[in-house]
C-alpha cells in the first residue's frame, strides 16, 4: 500500500466514523452527503433570479428595469437570458432599487442575442463580451487535446506579438469561457498570444470523472494540457490568468502540472483559495450546522462522495499555507472587500503566506468576479503592468 493509498484509507474510516456519530441525527447525515454533492455537481440548469418588467425609452436612450438578485450592483454587466440563448448589454443604474416593487432601472447599452420583452428571466453576470471577436484582434477557434478528449478553445492574436511569450484564460466554477474575455485585452496590448478555453463539464469539452468538477485539481491537467498546446504552437513562456475555481486550477497547475517549468506568472480574480473553509462559509449561509458541514468535507475529501477525483478532493492541497509554499513565480491577485460569495479573507492569507511573490490589489467595490466590471480601468492597467514585468522563468530542471 502506498503512501497515498495509506492516507486514503484513513480519511475513508475517519469519514466513516463521522457518518455512524452523525447517522443517528438522520436528517444532519443526509445533510452533509447532499452538502457535498452539491460543491462537486454542476448545475443542469443556471439559476435565472431576474426578471425583465419592462423595456423602454428615456431620454432618447435604452432602458430596462429589472427585479432580482444583483439587479442594482453599480458598474456595467452581461444579462444572459433565456438559458443562454441571449444576451444584453446593461450600462449604469439610473433609479430604484433592485429588492423595490418596482425594482432597478438601467441603462440597456445592446441586446446581442434574442429578444428582450417584460417578464424575461436570466441572470447578472460579469461577462461583457459575448464572443472572443468582439475584443477587436484576429481570432480562431481550435480543439485542445486534453486527457479526456478535445476541448473547445479561442486564440487571440495581438497585433504586434511578443516573441514566444504566450497566456492561458481559466474561467470559473459553472461560467463560461467568455468570463475571462475581460482579461485578455490587457495582455493582448503587451503582445501576449492568448489561449482562452473550455475545460472537463463544460458544454464545449468533454464530461469529468462521474461528471462532476474536482475543484479546481481535476481542471488543473486540463490547464496544464493547454500550457502543452501553447507550447507546441511555439510558446516559451506562458502566463495563467484564472477566475475563482479557475484560479485554484492555475495555481495547482503552476506548482505541480508537467509543464510548469514554462509558467512566468499568475493573474488571478477572486480566486477560490481554502476551499473547507470556503464549503464552511457557504453551508452557513444555507444555515447548516457546522459539523454537518465538516462532516460533507470529510466525505469529499476520502472519496466516499463521487467528486472528479477518483481518490477524494485532497483539502490538504487546496489551503493558502500549502498553495502558498508551493508558489515559484510571481502572482497578481484582484480580490474585493465586498465579495459575498467567495470572501477575500483566502487571497490575503496566501499573500502574507509569500509577500514576496504575491500582490495583492484589494478593493473595497466588487462582487465576485465582477471586479473589473466597477472600475475596468484600473483592473486592466495593473494587469498589463503586471504582465509586461513578468521575469522570465528560471530553469527547473
Amino acid at each position: 500500500m502506498t503512501g497515498r493509498d495509506r492516507g486514503r484509507a484513513i480519511r475513508m474510516g475517519a469519514a466513516w466514523l463521522a457518518l455512524a456519530a452523525t447517522a443517528g441525527a438522520g436528517l444532519a447525515a443526509l445533510g452533509g452527503v447532499a452538502l457535498a454533492r452539491r460543491a462537486v455537481t454542476p448545475a443542469a440548469v443556471p439559476e435565472a433570479p431576474v426578471r425583465v418588467l419592462a423595456v423602454l425609452e428615456r431620454d432618447g436612450a435604452a432602458h430596462v428595469r429589472l427585479r432580482g438578485t444583483d439587479a442594482g450592483l453599480p458598474g456595467r454587466y452581461s444579462l444572459v437570458f433565456d438559458g443562454g440563448a441571449g444576451h444584453a448589454r446593461l450600462g449604469a443604474v439610473v433609479a430604484g432599487a433592485a429588492d423595490s416593487a418596482g425594482g432597478v432601472l438601467r441603462e440597456l447599452i445592446a441586446v446581442d442575442r434574442g429578444t428582450l420583452v417584460p417578464g424575461t428571466t436570466g441572470r447578472i453576470t460579469g461577462w461583457w463580451f459575448a464572443d472572443a471577436a468582439e475584443l477587436g484582434y484576429r481570432t480562431e477557434r481550435i480543439a485542445l487535446p486534453t486527457e479526456l478528449g478535445e476541448a473547445e478553445a479561442w486564440l487571440v492574436h495581438p497585433k504586434r506579438a511578443r516573441k514566444r511569450r504566450w497566456a492561458v484564460h481559466v474561467h470559473g466554477r459553472g461560467a463560461d469561457p467568455v468570463e475571462t474575455l475581460r482579461g485578455v485585452a490587457p495582455l493582448t496590448r503587451a503582445g501576449i498570444t492568448s489561449l482562452v478555453i473550455s475545460y472537463r463539464n463544460d458544454a464545449g469539452a468533454p464530461s469529468g470523472r462521474h461528471a462532476r468538477y474536482g475543484l479546481g485539481v481535476s481542471e488543473s491537467r486540463d490547464v496544464d494540457a493547454a500550457v502543452a498546446e501553447a507550447v507546441r504552437r511555439g510558446a516559451e513562456r506562458v502566463t495563467l490568468v484564472g477566475w475563482s475555481m479557475g484560479a485554484t486550477a492555475c495555481l495547482l497547475a503552476a506548482s505541480g502540472g508537467e509543464h510548469r517549468g514554462v509558467v512566468d506568472g499568475l493573474i488571478l480574480d477572486s480566486p477560490a483559495i481554502d476551499w473547507e473553509e470556503l464549503l464552511r462559509y457557504h453551508a452557513a449561509g444555507m444555515r447548516v450546522p457546522r459539523r454537518v458541514a465538516g462532516f460533507g468535507v470529510r466525505l469529499l475529501d476520502a472519496g466516499l462522495v463521487r467528486a472528479g477525483e477518483d481518490d477524494g478532493i485532497p483539502f490538504d492541497r487546496l489551503e493558502a499555507s500549502a498553495l502558498g509554499r508551493a508558489l515559484t513565480v510571481p502572482v497578481l491577485i484582484h480580490a474585493s472587500r465586498a465579495d459575498t460569495f467567495v470572501p477575500c479573507a483566502g487571497a490575503e492569507r496566501l499573500a502574507a503566506a509569500r509577500p514576496e511573490l504575491v500582490q495583492l490589489r484589494l478593493q473595497d467595490r466588487g462582487e465576485h468576479v465582477k471586479l473589473w466590471n466597477v472600475d475596468p480601468a484600473p483592473w486592466e492597467r495593473s494587469t498589463e503592468a503586471f504582465a509586461r514585468a513578468l521575469p522570465r522563468p528560471p530553469w527547473r530542471g
